[in-house]
C-alpha cells in the first residue's frame, strides 16, 4: 500500500531527520539523509510491518507491507509520532511575544514535536535514558530492542512491547541491556505497570501521568518527558531538562528569571530550545 499524508504549514526535513537520528537505533530502522527517508517496522494490532516514509516539505509518502483496511491505523500513528497536524503558525505567534525567545524563533520558523510510533516505546526509551547521555542511552536501547525485540523479515527489529518485556527479571533486564540494576528494575517495574495498569489509563492522560510517577524510578523529568514526547501535551515545558537549561543560559536567560511561557506553546518552546542548542553544538 503507498498513499501520501499533507503536512499542516511546512515540514523541516533537516531538523525532523535529525530528531530521527539522535534516537535512531541501527537495528530498528534505516535512516538516508540523502533520500529524505526512514525505514522501521511498526506496530498496528498485534502485526507489525515494514514502511517506509519520504518527507517532502508539504507531504509524506507512506510505503507499506500493511494491508488497507489498517490504513486509518496507520495514519493516525504516523501524525502522532511526526506531529503533522500541529499547529505551528499559532504557537509561533505566541512565542513570538517573549524577547527571549525571539532569537530562536526566527532562526528556526518551522519545527514540530517529533515523539515515538507508541507510547511504550515513549515510556521505556525515557526510563533507559534517565540522567545519562543521549549516545549512552542509544546504546543501552539498542541492546534491549536487539535481545527482547522481534525480528522481522525486512532485518529490522521491532521495538520490544510492554508483555515480552515484563515476562523478563530484573536481574535478566540488567544482563540484556548492560547497566545498573536499579535502572533495569525500573524498567521491569514500568513494564509490568503497563501491562496491567498503564495502557488502561492511557484514555486520560492525567490519570495515567499520575500513576506512572507512584512507580519508584520515577520522577517529576520523567513524568513530563512521557507528557511531552509521548502523549504530545502541548503545555508541557521542561524548564529542568538539562539542554533546556544550556539553551536558556545561552539566552540571557537566568536560573531565577520569570519565563512566562504561553498556554498551549510550551512544547514548541522546548523544541526550539533543544535545536538552538543542537545548532551549537
Amino acid at each position: 500500500m503507498i498513499f501520501t499524508l499533507p503536512v499542516s504549514g511546512v515540514l523541516d526535513i533537516a531538523h525532523t531527520l535529525s530528531v530521527l537520528r539522535v534516537h535512531s537505533l541501527a537495528n530498528q530502522e534505516i535512516l538516508d539523509f540523502r533520500e529524505a527517508t526512514i525505514k522501521r517496522v511498526l506496530r498496528l494490532g498485534r502485526e507489525c510491518y515494514a514502511t517506509k516514509l519520504w518527507f517532502s516539505a508539504t507531504e509524506i509518502t507512506v510505503e507499506t507491507q500493511a494491508p488497507q483496511r489498517l490504513q486509518t491505523e496507520l495514519v493516525k500513528i504516523i501524525n502522532s509520532w511526526l506531529g503533522l497536524e500541529q499547529a505551528q503558525q499559532q504557537d509561533y505567534a505566541k512565542l513570538e511575544t517573549l524577547d527571549a525567545l525571539k532569537p530562536a524563533v526566527q532562526r528556526f520558523p518551522h519545527l514540530r514535536l517529533i515523539g515515538y510510533p507508541d507510547l511504550f516505546e515513549a515510556l521505556m526509551t525515557t526510563v533507559l535514558g534517565q540522567q545519562i547521555s543521549t549516545s549512552a542511552a542509544r546504546t543501552l536501547a539498542t541492546r534491549y530492542v536487539q535481545e527482547i525485540g522481534q525480528l522481522h523479515e525486512c532485518g529490522l527489529h521491532v521495538f520490544p512491547d510492554a508483555l515480552s518485556t515484563s515476562e523478563h527479571t530484573a536481574e535478566e533486564l540488567q544482563q540484556i541491556i548492560r547497566c545498573p540494576l536499579s535502572r533495569a528494575q525500573t524498567v521491569q517495574r514500568v513494564a509490568h505497570w503497563y501491562v496491567h495498569t498503564g495502557q488502561y489509563l492511557a484514555a486520560n492522560q492525567e490519570n495515567f501521568l499520575d500513576d506512572l510517577q507512584t512507580l519508584k524510578g520515577v520522577g517529576p523529568w520523567t513524568r513530563d518527558y512521557v507528557a511531552l514526547r509521548g502523549l504530545r501535551q502541548n503545555s508541557i515545558f521542561l524548564r529542568t531538562d538539562l539542554v533546556v537549561k544550556r539553551s536558556l543560559t545561552a539566552l540571557g536567560v537566568k536560573h531565577n528569571d520569570t519565563l512566562q511561557i504561553p498556554d498551549g506553546a510550551g512544547s514548541l518552546a522546548t523544541v526550539l530550545l533543544w535545536a538552538l542548542d543542537a545548532k551549537k553544538n
